[in-house]
């Protein structure tokens, strides 16, 4: 699996140019059987123009297009999830989704999800017996702004989403036994993601506070009950690429992909599985992963070290939408504009009949002048 996260079209064509190029030489580098583009695709917060006001249309569907041009052009499925700037422009998280399962490569069309998202689950099935399952991938959407109704936090994976995680995991298990092995795609970090850099050891790089929802879901919780989830990877936050494990569960960050947004080392996260058979016949699922940088060197390292300074005292999130901007995402400025256009149009062809009302009446008192004057005069 190669594992793209925030690529963040939009920015500039010149820029997309090089982010595609970039994919470009990570697939072939990797050749994965796998693509998964953990959020922010695309910079949604860029589709908009009049001092930021009215959305472009198409915009995310014009930069979609563009961030699955490699994978298209390389022929290899690939899963999508989505990021909180994914959603910033003119689709919401549902049309997005409907729009994302149009596309002949997406799995999310012959997955099981939440219907109309993109919280799914990918099955993928035994080389040695191909109706065994042996690993089972999960991509959870984490929102954007707001998180169990708190509005000043990042987005979360939230309660109902949990639920469907839990049944759709037990009717696995069921079926198919508890060997086997569950990782998670999520863009937004949880707050775990905080705790294992404030509390534990690390490897990888951490530059920054962890942008996390700053009331706690449960997400974790619930996955460490489960005891079927191992790895869990995140995108958001471009200047962290560490991992380690928290609670028995690897939580990872990928490597920032994209030109666009912010953060100037980028690369792709390579995710791998290979099947084992123990001494009893027993088939296991290892898994193993590294960085690979845009100039194709690779990071192995899993050097754990405790992450020094002071320690992070709560996630970072930004501050609650302004009312311009609640306005403007609900579309609000939009169909105003749409609204005085028609009123223009209307004014427009209510002044053209008037003229042409005017213009009728005219003719009408020039021809019966006319006619009166034809007329010969009386006998006097």
């Amino acid at each position: 699996m190669l594992q793209f996260t925030d690529l963040h079209y939009g920015d500039t064509d010149g820029v997309d140019g090089y982010t595609l190029q970039l994919q470009r030489d990570m697939i072939a580098k990797v050749k994965p059987d796998l693509i998964v583009v953990s959020g922010d695709g695309v910079s949604g917060h860029e589709g908009y123009y009049f001092f930021d006001t009215f959305h472009i249309p198409n915009f995310f569907k014009k930069h979609w297009k563009k961030f699955t041009q490699a994978i298209s052009e390389a022929g290899i499925p690939y899963a999508f999830t989505i990021g909180n700037h994914d959603i910033d422009g003119d689709l919401d998280r549902y049309e997005i989704a409907k729009l994302d399962m149009t596309h002949p490569l997406s799995v999310r069309k012959t997955s099981e999800g939440i219907p109309d998202t993109l919280n799914f689950y990918v099955p993928i099935y035994s080389s040695k017996n191909q109706d065994k399952l042996a690993a089972n991938i999960w991509l959870f959407d984490s929102g954007s702004k707001g998180c169990m109704d708190h509005e000043d936090s990042w987005g979360c994976v939230e309660e109902h989403q949990i639920q469907w995680y839990e049944q759709e995991s037990k009717k696995i298990k069921e079926q198919h036994g508890a060997d086997v092995h569950h990782i998670a795609f999520v863009h937004i970090p949880p707050p775990e993601y905080m705790m294992l850099a404030n509390q534990g050891e690390i490897y990888g790089s951490s530059g920054e506070p962890v942008s996390c929802p700053n009331v706690n879901s449960g997400f974790f919780d619930r996955v460490q009950a489960r005891n079927d989830i191992s790895a869990i990877f995140v995108g958001h936050d471009h200047f962290n690429s560490y991992g380690g494990s928290y609670n028995g569960i690897e939580l990872v960050y990928g490597q920032k992909s994209g030109y666009g947004g912010y953060g100037e080392t980028r690369g792709a996260r390579v995710i791998k599985f290979k099947e084992d058979v123990d001494a009893n016949g027993k088939v296991n699922v290892q898994r193993n992963h590294y960085v690979m940088y845009e100039n194709g060197t690779v990071d192995t390292s899993r050097e754990l070290f405790v992450k020094p300074g002071k320690k992070q005292a709560r996630c970072i999130t930004e501050p609650s939408k302004s009312t311009f901007r609640k306005l403007r995402d609900r579309f609000v400025f939009d169909y105003l504009l749409l609204a005085g256009e028609i009123l223009l149009v209307l004014l427009g062809v209510y002044a053209l009949s008037k003229i042409k009302c005017g213009s009728l009446r005219k003719q009408n008192s020039i021809h019966e002048f006319t006619e009166m004057s034809d007329e010969p005069e009386a006998a006097v």
